[in-house]
């Protein structure tokens, strides 16, 4: 990734506060309720902002907010941001949003096929779990095959075919999928259309909710009273909603060390070519 010196790091950064402070103001005056989350919890927690390596925000809400703010109209948004949804740009194919800075320009990597974008805000809806039972079940087994197929129907496009460590069924499928051409098998709007019903069946007052969509799968659940109504902290000089018990929230995703720097082999980043990053 060619962003990795200090300086265009922290230019990307910057964009990325301006896109929060403009989220915020939408979400306050719409009355919508979010969340900080992952990588940006924990920097907010541990750094007081962004951990120094990274590069976008992560936002969590539960889903009839998030539903809200995508019914939205787009000039709610000021210029130069643009809140993106499959349904404004046909070219975002994920199954969440996102707000982008649109006087930036930069390259996704990771697949055989390059996409263009914008720095960004991502916007993951937060979705019910049973907490045990035939139900839940059920619901994992739905869940992870319908996400699975809407990834095989865009293969070469988000699929990261340089991700390490990837379980063995998962190199196998990929594998197979390389050779023999799988996105023109599975139609995506219809594998998409159902992975988010999928996705929507269960909402918070279920005993487990998370950002399913987000890269832990079943891993991003927590117990739903994690959440709560939210709790204020202070990220990069800014007033944010984070979860009530965020404590435990990342104590679920990272461990019970999660204030200690990880080893420098371990710092994942995002896979991208700066093209304008509009200064």
């Amino acid at each position: 990734m060619t962003h990795q010196n200090q300086e265009n790091l922290r230019i990307i950064q910057k964009k990325g506060i301006g896109i929060l402070k403009e989220f915020i103001r939408v979400c306050q005056e719409h009355d919508l309720t979010y969340f900080i989350i992952s990588g940006t919890l924990l920097g907010a927690v541990r750094h007081g902002g962004f951990i120094p390596w990274d590069d976008d925000i992560d936002i969590g809400m539960p889903r009839s907010d998030y539903d809200r703010l995508a019914s939205l109209f787009q000039d709610e948004f000021e210029f130069p941001y643009k809140l993106v949804t499959h349904e404004n740009t046909p070219s975002h194919t994920k199954a969440f949003m996102n707000v982008q800075d649109k006087t930036t320009k930069i390259v996704f990597t990771y697949g055989h096929e390059k996409t263009e974008t914008s720095v960004w805000l991502d916007i993951f809806p937060i979705d019910g779990m049973p907490g045990k039972g035939l139900k839940r079940f059920i619901h994992e087994k739905r869940y992870l095959v319908n996400r699975m197929l809407v990834q095989l129907s865009q293969f070469k496009k988000i699929v990261n075919q340089n991700k390490k460590n990837r379980p063995l069924i998962e190199r196998v499928i990929i594998g197979l999928a390389n050779r023999i051409n799988i996105e023109s098998m599975i139609n995506y709007e219809r594998a998409q259309a159902r992975y988010i019903k999928t996705l929507k069946k269960y909402d918070m007052t279920e005993e487990y909710a998370g950002t399913l969509p987000g890269i832990y799968k079943l891993g991003e659940l927590v117990r739903s009273d994690v959440f709560g109504t939210g709790v204020v902290l202070e990220f990069e000089g800014i007033q944010v909603n984070a979860p009530e018990k965020y404590h435990e929230f990342l104590v679920s995703f990272y461990g019970e060390k999660y204030m200690e720097m990880p080893p420098k082999d371990k710092i994942v980043y995002h896979q991208f070519d700066i093209i304008d990053l509009g200064q």
